[in-house]
């Protein structure tokens, strides 16, 4: 593709995290003289109200927390918190995994604690989709259509009268994506069905921005883009040096006709996101490039899942049916690697099926099946060792990194 190799400077990401650390330090892995390096991987369960967080080099389990409900869980503004989202318990709790980072330009420090569940809770009806820029998170509420903004670190600190709010009228199945200073919230359609647009909302103009995007679903927020998924192409937000600019992008010819984007996630640092696009099918787009650079990659099965990595942004993983991982380049679209992880997997949507996180050297992959997790070398796909969960383990996600401890 023409210019995804152009990686660009982004804010903060996960290193912006300045708060002390809660709980008692804990022993954690030397590599050199003042050097320190921690992974962990939080798991949620399909059906039972909580979640345990691991080791993610030696499988060590650090934390099992309750919650409300089976939950979703989302990485947070600053990389140290992650979310657990719980539709069926009108609540979103947040959690201290245990590692922050902060960066100091040519270093970055690690501080390393016992993860813990926090006692600041998010409650409104349904929380579904939960976006972040590098300080700000947004939740937003399909039973209301309402969505709740709010400093990360304010969140955590418990000070809950900072909470903003947005209201869009009608109770339907979207998100809000912070944007610069501004708010990206999805516009109700005027009947039943998804989104059919972009609202763009500043406390400094009354009328707020536009930008049409029908049975919009799937978002992804990438370098200086926020991309949204639509039947006819893609919705941009750029944040350029005069302000926020907005543009479509529709599908080009050249990709399947008859499928959308649903899904989107991007990597730090670089400008394109990859998505779905059908049950076999991924695409790449680049939203700096004029016409978007659409590159479709087929797959040889159905896909169950998909993880892009979130720091070197070189490694797609797709989890097929039959439960094959793929590890796929998505500067060129090939297949680099690929093993079998789990059985095979039905398709209907009743079944709980495999999922993916990956950070660092480690791509982990549920079996909710056998009650496993998956852990290997994200470069080769080398099993490293299966993680016994116990439980219908689904959701993961996956933290960490490494940097000078004082």
């Amino acid at each position: 593709m023409r210019r995804l190799l152009a990686i660009e400077m982004v804010l903060c990401g996960m290193s912006c995290a300045t708060s002390d650390a809660h709980g008692p330090a804990i022993e954690h892995r030397t590599q050199a003289a003042g050097t320190a390096q921690a992974f962990r991987l939080v798991v949620a369960d399909a059906k039972a109200a909580a979640l345990k967080i691991f080791d993610l080099e030696n499988g060590q389990l650090l934390a099992a927390l309750p919650l409300a409900s089976p939950a979703r869980l989302h990485a947070g503004a600053s990389g140290r918190y992650a979310y657990a989202v719980q539709p069926e318990a009108d609540e979103v709790a947040v959690i201290d995994t245990g590692i922050e980072l902060g960066s100091h330009g040519d270093h970055a420090d690690i501080k390393i604690s016992t993860p813990a569940l926090l006692s600041s809770r998010l409650r409104g009806l349904r929380p579904s989709h939960l976006t972040h820029d590098n300080v700000r998170v947004a939740v937003f509420f399909d039973g209301d259509g309402t969505a709740q903004i709010f400093n990360e670190q304010d969140f955590v600190a418990g000070r809950m009268e900072r909470i903003q709010r947005a209201e869009t009228g009608v109770k339907h199945h979207g998100v809000a994506v912070p944007v610069a200073r501004r708010l990206a919230v999805t516009v109700p359609p005027a009947g039943e069905g998804l989104p059919d647009a972009i609202e763009l909302r500043s406390e400094d103009t009354p009328k707020p921005h536009r930008i049409e995007c029908p049975s919009l679903h799937g978002e992804a927020a990438t370098s200086r883009f926020a991309v949204f998924g639509c039947a006819d192409g893609i919705a941009i937000f750029e944040m350029a040096r005069n302000g926020v600019v907005s543009r479509q992008l529709p599908y080009p010819a050249s990709l399947p006709p008859g499928r959308m984007i649903r899904r989107m996630t991007g990597a730090t640092g670089f400008t394109f996101v990859a998505g779905d696009f059908g049950a076999d099918g991924m695409v790449i787009v680049d939203p700096s490039a004029a016409d978007g650079d659409f590159q479709f990659i087929a797959l040889p099965a159905r896909r169950m899942d998909f993880n892009l990595h979130p720091e070197s942004g070189d490694r797609l993983f797709v989890v097929i049916e039959d439960g094959t991982l793929l590890s796929i380049n998505p500067l060129t679209g090939t297949t680099e690697a690929q093993t079998r992880v789990t059985e095979r997997y039905a398709m209907d949507q009743s079944t709980v099926r495999p999922r993916i996180a990956s950070i660092g050297p480690y791509v982990a992959v549920s079996d909710p099946r056998t009650g496993e997790v998956a852990i290997l070398d994200a470069t080769t796909l080398a099993e490293r060792q299966r993680i016994k969960v116990e439980g219908v383990p689904s959701n993961l996600l996956a933290i960490g990194g490494d940097g000078v401890s004082h």
